[in-house]
């Protein structure tokens, strides 16, 4: 294995006990206020998007008489001869350029007011393909520092703007970024004064090849989207502070870097490495405190050290904690230390920062698989873009915790992120729950051999290690551009990168190995010469991992695994037997035996940018409506043992409709028991034991093979029940599922009759909607008959909603259902307060919907 190993602390730690005088000092001391302020900077922005050249050219001539033509939307694709500083001073002198003759046509034009994280325009069309915005558009905000701040250390931090940022303070250039899915600071130091100031960002989502992912939209296997669509924040700290790790551009440094090694059961040592600045003109002495609290037990443990940082310099420090029986992270039991960091100056605190971390082994090996915390655990995971319709990847932190928590809840312990660095609020709340985590850099079947890409393709491996290094549910760095063939010797330079940056023993990179003689991944990904036909093995050493499968080997484009509700239960089966299908053969023992897990593509349904509408490719739609295969991923839990997150318990889910069918045919069940009975209008028409027969081979990729054979499960957790030669009757069909002989759940479905009104849903997942301008829900109206059964079969029914109170609509008003239910994203305005949804259909009368929203 490629590693690098770490070196030895660079201070010698001073014990508890030789410190107690100074720990005494430190207690006594009463801290005045804390010098470091993180200030929510998401409100009182205003947008101005460019829709076009023509309505440039309409401002310009409105405001002076000038005529003008712009630069929008004028590709410029950059010679691969010209050195990185030139492509970067291009970049740069379009961007100067363009905002001297655009900003002032728009200057006075009409802004509209908005929050972040926000998307340059909200998307009217299910999937905007090529349709989407792509252009300039331009944020401002004005703003005051805090009180007393303006003589301190200020900066605004972006974590993400897509995809080109360039940014003004008081009409003053400060910086531009490249790259939309990585944060970014712009400095205020010297750039602002006492009184009210303006932040101006220009920010650029055209085509740029020179700038990962770097492959043109229009060929896109997923979309850019726009805007400023994650948070940003106001950060003031004292002239002596921690550093940024973004800013500080230090290998394997910058910040507080929280490194845990040498783990077992009996102890840990946890090595924290922390960067100070001083940027007063005269040195000071200085005590740095580190403190790890058990978050569950709030046991303390302490390590301080004294120094003198010169005016102007930057220092690096490295203290050790020993942790006597570490209380270890897992996914069933995930449990959290926090690091407290305090950095004291004259018996005053200076500057301080508190983030959670915690403590696991990972192993990796062909022999023994994956091992945390030296117990054997097999990786049963999935894909998850970060968009929705309509708002792009302009998702809260809310919204993306919904997203997890079905997730997890569904059965998996492990998340690729596909195919780029996701906010940060997904990392910490992975922590929190227990789901490990796959980090890719951004790219897509693309590779530019200009040097300036391959910089910032490094550059991003080492801002991605920099920013999500702490979380321990991150257990995988894919540090490849995905399905993309460079040579050889720049992804074995990807690996070293990234080991630069995380040396030591509990750090292992993943990647592609397609069309590859050597890599040099910690965890290289399985690859094939052709679907389910001899496997590769470029690195005969190391075990492999399986990210993606479930779709396109299915038919391609075409694949029997794309389907929505609107395609029946039948379809819908087809799907679910996929996944299934593949799941239990990767599990075995005879196809990759070296394989450590696997990974669907994809949980949630998403976007391409080279198709007309949604790849339904999830489990979960776009709507965040499971489908039939999260059941079947849901059953694969254990029914009595507790999985944290997950609230799983005993469950069976009859995967049909119970409509009308001529012919005797089959019923699946999705449980995780003993024994299932099925019952038809209360009649039990047998009872039997989950799938047992042979694996088999699938059969026609492109045409579903034959799908519920009875078989193809002995490798699963829970095979299905598949009941044959069932014949429909109107009425009930019910499922009991048994264990050790005994009834523990519990299933009815009912076969629709004719439709008589519509009920309504909110998709909370019990967290609740905020009042921050930004954060939204889905809201379902469901089509349905007396009993209240959903019409499963109906895809023609147009329900009309309407918003009232505290909240908005950004999705189209006229739904046509689809299997039933019709959808709309519901957007809370500031301040709290109720939000009214109703929803109306001819025929059907009119549905209310009541939704709290939290004042922030």
């Amino acid at each position: 294995m490629n590693i690098l190993r770490h070196k030895r602390p660079e201070r010698a730690t001073r014990t508890f006990a030789l410190l107690l005088p100074l720990l005494a000092m430190l207690t006594a001391a009463q801290a005045q206020t804390n010098s470091r302020q993180v200030i929510n900077f998401n409100n009182d922005w205003e947008l101005f998007r460019i829709d076009s050249a023509q309505q440039l050219k309409r401002a310009v001539n409105t405001r002076n008489g000038n005529s003008f033509v712009s630069q929008f939307n004028q590709e410029t694709v950059t010679s691969k001869r010209l050195p990185a500083d030139s492509i970067r001073a291009q970049e740069t002198r379009e961007a100067l350029y363009g905002f001297s003759v655009e900003y002032p046509a728009i200057a006075q034009a009409g802004w509209e007011p908005i929050s972040l994280p926000h998307p340059a325009r909200y998307e009217q069309e299910l999937n905007p393909n090529v349709n989407g915005f792509t252009g300039i558009c331009y944020y401002r905000k004005t703003f005051h520092l805090p009180p007393g701040s303006a003589d301190k250390h200020n900066y605004i931090r972006f974590e993400g703007a897509m995809h080109t940022a360039t940014a003004w303070i008081n009409g003053r250039f400060i910086t531009q970024h490249a790259g939309g899915y990585l944060p970014f600071n712009v400095p205020l130091d010297g750039n602002v004064h006492d009184g009210a100031n303006e932040i101006i960002v220009r920010v650029d989502n055209r085509d740029n090849v020179n700038v990962p992912p770097g492959k043109p939209l229009a060929r896109m296997g997923f979309l850019y989207w726009s805007g400023i669509y994650r948070g940003a924040w106001l950060v003031t700290t004292d002239k002596i502070f921690i550093t940024d790790p973004t800013d500080a551009n230090t290998v394997a440094g910058g910040g507080v870097f929280v490194r845990p090694q040498h783990i077992s059961a009996r102890s840990a040592e946890v090595v924290i490495r922390t960067q100070l600045k001083n940027l007063a003109a005269q040195s000071s002495p200085v005590i740095l405190k580190q403190t790890l609290i058990n978050s569950a037990t709030k046991a303390r443990l302490t390590s301080v050290v004294k120094m003198t940082i010169a005016g102007g310099a930057t220092t690096d420090t490295t203290q050790s904690i020993t942790v006597p029986h570490p209380a270890l992270w897992s996914p069933d039991a995930p449990h959290l230390y926090t690091v407290v960091t305090e950095v004291w100056q004259n018996k005053r605190l200076v500057d301080e920062m508190r983030q959670q971390v915690g403590i696991r082994k990972l192993s990796y090996t062909r022999a023994g698989g994956f091992e945390l915390n030296d117990r054997p655990l097999r990786i049963v995971g999935t894909n998850r873009h970060q968009d929705f319709p309509f708002v792009g990847n302009a998702l809260t932190a809310a919204m993306q915790q919904r997203d997890l928590k079905r997730i997890k809840e569904a059965g998996f312990n492990f998340v690729r992120l596909s195919h780029y660095p996701q906010d940060p609020s997904v990392y910490t709340f992975c922590d929190s729950i227990g789901l490990m985590l796959g980090d890719p850099i951004p790219g897509w079947q693309f590779f530019n051999a200009n040097e300036v890409f391959s910089q910032r393709v490094f550059s991003d491996i080492r801002q991605m290690i920099r920013r999500d290094r702490n979380h321990p549910s991150v257990v995988m760095w894919e540090v490849s551009l995905n399905e993309t063939y460079p040579a050889d010797s720049f992804r074995i330079a990807s690996s070293r990168v990234a080991h630069e940056e995380y040396p030591g023993d509990n750090f292992f990179t993943a990647g592609d190995t397609y069309a590859a003689k050597h890599t040099a991944w910690d965890v290289p990904y399985n690859s094939w010469e052709d679907p389910f036909g001899r496997p590769q093995d470029v690195q005969p050493e190391q075990p492999g991992f399986v990210r993606e499968y479930g779709d396109y080997e299915f038919g391609g484009d075409r694949s029997t695994t794309r389907v929505t509700r609107a395609d029946g239960e039948q379809a819908l089966l087809q799907s679910a037997w996929n996944f299934q299908w593949e799941h239990n053969l990767l599990s075995g023992p005879q196809y990759y035996p070296w394989t450590i897990g696997d990974a669907t593509w994809a949980f949630y349904d998403g976007f391409e940018a080279t198709h007309n509408t949604t790849s339904n490719w999830g489990s979960v739609d776009i709507y965040r409506i499971p489908k039939f295969s999260y059941y079947f991923f849901r059953s694969q839990l254990p029914a009595l043992q507790p999985v944290f997150g997950a609230a799983n318990k005993p469950m069976v889910y009859i995967a049909n409709w119970w409509t009308p069918a001529d012919q005797p045919g089959k019923v699946v069940v999705y449980a995780n028991c003993d024994a299932v009975a099925l019952y038809r209008n209360d009649t039990l028409i047998r009872q039997q034991q989950p799938d047992h027969g042979p694996d088999t081979e699938y059969g026609d990729f492109d045409k579903g093979g034959h799908p519920f054979d009875g078989g193809n499960a002995r490798h699963l957790a829970h095979p299905p029940f598949t009941f044959t030669d069932i014949r429909w009757q109107p009425g009930t069909l019910k499922a009991v599922g048994y264990i050790k002989g005994k009834p523990v759940a519990e299933q009815v479905v009912h076969s629709p009759g004719e439709a008589t009104r519509v009920g309504l849903q909110d998709d909370t997942e019990g967290i609740p909607l905020q009042a921050d301008g930004a954060d939204a829900v889905f809201v379902h109206a469901r089509v349905m008959d007396a009993n209240g059964t959903v019409i499963c079969t109906d895809n023609a029914t147009q329900v009309a909603f309407s918003v009232r109170g505290n909240g908005r609509m950004i999705s189209p008003a006229v739904v046509t259902v689809r299997g039933g239910i019709a959808s709309v994203l519901v957007q809370a305005e500031r301040g709290g307060g109720i939000i009214t949804v109703t929803a109306s259909s001819k025929g059907l009368g009119n549905a209310d919907l009541r939704i709290n929203t939290v004042k922030q």
